[in-house]
């Protein structure tokens, strides 16, 4: 077999096993991530009832217990120090070659250590744990199947995707954030097995847990064309208030680590500030679903709406500060929903179009903190459960995109990730591996030879694939826009050539 049909049957080959795979990686993504968010569901009930009827006895009780996770919870993360936090800049190290997650403690440690936070009552979300709990488990799974090394990355990548997709009940969000966020890619060997995973997750999601969005209340009125200033209005806050967020996750993050009590201490003194704020109103605890549920039904003052909002905010910054397992992602949406419900009550008041400023809020905060206004657009549309709402919740999206970049706002995901890999750098492995890389079609390296392109740690370039011809380039061979590279490298050296190639595949 020549050379080119060797090449065009192992291109084959590696599709029907993305397609394949990305199946298996989405049931098995879906169930554990659908397991997760029931037992959290549940957790918080049971916390719910303890506040209700909350005595002197109980809340020693309470404090002994939270005393005894936290030191659990500590164990957990000193037996896998990868699992702390959202694991969202974990997947991505793994992906770039910076980490080596251990599949079988980083699924334990996550899993319960998640559900003794949310017990406890941290303001920490669901989703950036369904992420990685659905990458690990699909490294496990290629690892079983003895997958090759660039086979792993796509189906780490599409668990990740399939995790936030049963986590939201938003499948194409889930796939969009794997390739906008995890890779900045677009690429058809990610795009399949990220969109067939995720759509697998969702339906397991509404197999088990039913039909529903993610949220109850549907944008029923669209917002006149007229009142365009509003969504603009909405997106200015909430890219002020995504960069403040930032700033002060990642300064509570960097200075509580420093400090000189060991972490279950750290990590139990975020849980007595929760106590705290839940003897005050339970409804403040947790990742903010119910709260949520409960603005969208029920009115609340400006007054109170600012006060939740502060205590939220300085919350989630101790309680993801502490190192506990847990993500921001739902607490971020919560902190949305409560600038939305503020400002329709100070702009416009009564009923009409409350629902449209409480997803407005949500798709702008999230736009600020994650720097990724079409994941946003695209969640909040799925969240919603309607589509018709694409001019305002871009427009809000975008206007907060663009306050952030003005403010100098940096993505929180990519923030995180060089705070955990560049600095420590903790994590270090020589392997070789392929990748594939696509060519934008406005890179600055076109057309010139490969021979005078300076391109990062000297990898080899084993083939090119230009429209459907597959070739194997020289010195003098000079890249084209679209072009398809097969690079052999170091995992090491991923993150650099992602970075000059400008787009992985």
């Amino acid at each position: 077999m020549d050379t080119h049909h060797a090449q065009h049957y192992d291109r084959n080959r590696l599709r029907m096993h993305l397609v394949f795979g990305g199946f298996f990686v989405g049931l098995a993504s879906g169930m554990i991530s659908v397991l997760y968010r029931f037992t959290l569901g549940k957790l918080d009930d049971l916390r719910n009832l303890l506040y209700a009827n909350m005595t002197p006895t109980r809340v020693l009780l309470m404090l002994l217990l939270f005393f005894a996770m936290a030191v659990a919870m500590h164990l957990l993360l000193n037996w896998s120090p990868l699992s702390g936090g959202s694991g969202i800049p974990q997947i991505r190290g793994e992906l770039l070659g910076k980490a080596d997650i251990a599949p079988v403690p980083t699924l334990i440690s996550k899993f319960f250590g998640g559900a003794m936070a949310a017990f406890s009552g941290l303001t920490l979300g669901r989703e950036g744990p369904s992420i990685q709990l659905g990458g690990t488990l699909a490294k496990l799974l290629g690892k079983m199947f003895h997958a090759t090394e660039m086979e792993q990355r796509y189906f780490i990548t599409a668990g990740a995707s399939a995790g936030l997709a049963a986590a939201f009940n938003a499948p194409l969000a889930g796939a969009l954030f794997a390739l906008e966020e995890l890779h900045k890619s677009f690429s058809h060997f990610f795009v399949v097995p990220c969109v067939v995973a995720s759509v697998v997750a969702n339906w397991v999601s509404f197999s088990i847990l039913g039909m529903e969005p993610a949220f109850s209340f549907p944008m029923k009125e669209m917002l006149p064309t007229g009142m365009i200033w509003a969504p603009v209005v909405v997106g200015v806050v909430g890219g002020i208030f995504g960069s403040v967020f930032n700033k002060g996750l990642l300064f509570a993050s960097t200075r509580m680590k420093k400090l000189p009590v060991p972490r279950y201490v750290v990590i139990f003194l975020a849980m007595v500030l929760a106590l705290l704020a839940g003897l005050y109103n339970p409804i403040l605890l947790g990742g903010g679903h119910g709260l949520i549920e409960r603005l969208a039904t029920t009115a609340v003052s400006a007054k109170i709406l600012v006060g939740f909002f502060a205590l939220r905010m300085i919350l989630v910054w101790t309680g993801y500060g502490s190192g506990a397992q847990g993500g921001i992602f739902l607490p971020v949406l919560t902190l949305g929903a409560l600038i939305g419900a503020l400002l329709h009550g100070l702009i416009l008041g009564g009923d009409m179009y409350y629902a449209n400023f409480l997803y407005l809020g949500m798709a702008a905060i999230l736009s600020s903190v994650v720097q990724a206004p079409l994941l946003s657009i695209l969640l909040v549309s799925e969240m919603s459960g309607t589509m018709l709402q694409m001019i305002s919740v871009t427009t809000t999206a975008m206007v907060a995109y663009i306050v952030a970049q003005l403010l100098k706002n940096g993505p929180i995901y990519e923030s995180l990730y060089d705070n955990m890999f560049k600095k420590n750098g903790d994590t270090h492995r020589e392997d070789q591996t392929l990748q594939y890389f696509l060519v934008p079609g406005d890179a600055d390296y076109l057309d010139i030879p490969l021979k005078k392109l300076h391109i990062p740690n000297h990898p080899v370039i084993a083939s090119v694939k230009r429209e459907d011809v597959t070739f194997t380039p020289n010195a003098d061979t000079t890249l084209e826009g679209g072009d398809e590279l097969l690079v052999l490298c170091r995992e090491e050296d991923l993150e650099d050539l992602a970075d000059y190639f400008g787009d992985v595949s």
